[in-house]
């Protein structure tokens, strides 16, 4: 009978501990983000905002603290940029199209919100700050202007550089926030602010990255 009673409490044990390392495992995050892309700061005065279309594509790991909080830590290849134009007169202006490229490492914690269980639905919050890298960008530049020996006759002039080696800092930092809606531990959707905190302008104007955009993160199998 006693045989009988420790056999059937190591069992317990044992289906209690299989419960729980399934319920806190550890998963790969695949996430990927459409995003409207900008620069802040008093560099951008008077310039009418474009929408600048950005993606964000990376990987990361999911490290459950409790049931509720996880540390999730990501490496993300991050589109950047902004989308002006400068209007000088009727006919006469300056338009800018800057596409840079950056290496995101994103310390990121999440709260997860609603039922705890391993496959039930609701939302979470997470976040965290982050570090830019820059890695390479593409400038465009569109300059309309009169033409002073013909009057009434305009130039269009279009130039094109790389904005890392001359008014822009490859080195960015702030902060990333997203919430959303979780599925079965599977799949969450949803949105995301992102803002840069540090200036990357190399000149006397200012100007900090930020971003609106939608996200979708896929979770994996344990990580081994």
């Amino acid at each position: 009978m006693n045989k009988h009673l420790v056999f059937a409490f190591l069992c317990l044990c044992l289906l209690a501990n299989s419960v729980s390392a399934q319920k806190n495992r550890s998963k790969k995050i695949f996430h990927f983000e459409a995003k409207s892309a900008r620069f802040n700061g008093d560099g951008v005065g008077g310039e009418t905002y474009f929408f600048k279309p950005a993606f964000e594509i990376g990987f990361g790991l999911k490290y459950p603290l409790t049931s509720r909080v996880s540390f999730n830590p990501e490496l993300t290849l991050a589109q950047k940029g902004f989308h002006g134009k400068t209007n000088y007169s009727d006919s006469t202006y300056t338009e800018r199209n800057l596409s840079l490229n950056y290496l995101d490492i994103s310390p990121n914690f999440e709260l997860k919100l609603g039922s705890v269980s391993e496959y039930a639905n609701g939302f979470s919050v997470w976040g965290g700050p982050y570090m830019g890298i820059g890695l390479w960008d593409n400038a465009t530049y569109d300059i309309r202007t009169a033409n002073p020996l013909k009057p009434g006759i305009y130039v269009l002039t279009s130039t094109e550089g790389e904005s890392f080696s001359r008014d822009i800092r490859r080195l960015d930092m702030g902060f990333k926030v997203g919430i959303g809606i979780v599925s079965q531990n599977f799949v969450s959707v949803g949105l995301t602010y992102q803002a840069g905190l540090m200036n990357i302008a190399t000149n006397s104007k200012s100007l900090y990255n930020q971003s609106l955009g939608f996200y979708m993160r896929v979770f994996f199998d344990d990580v081994l």
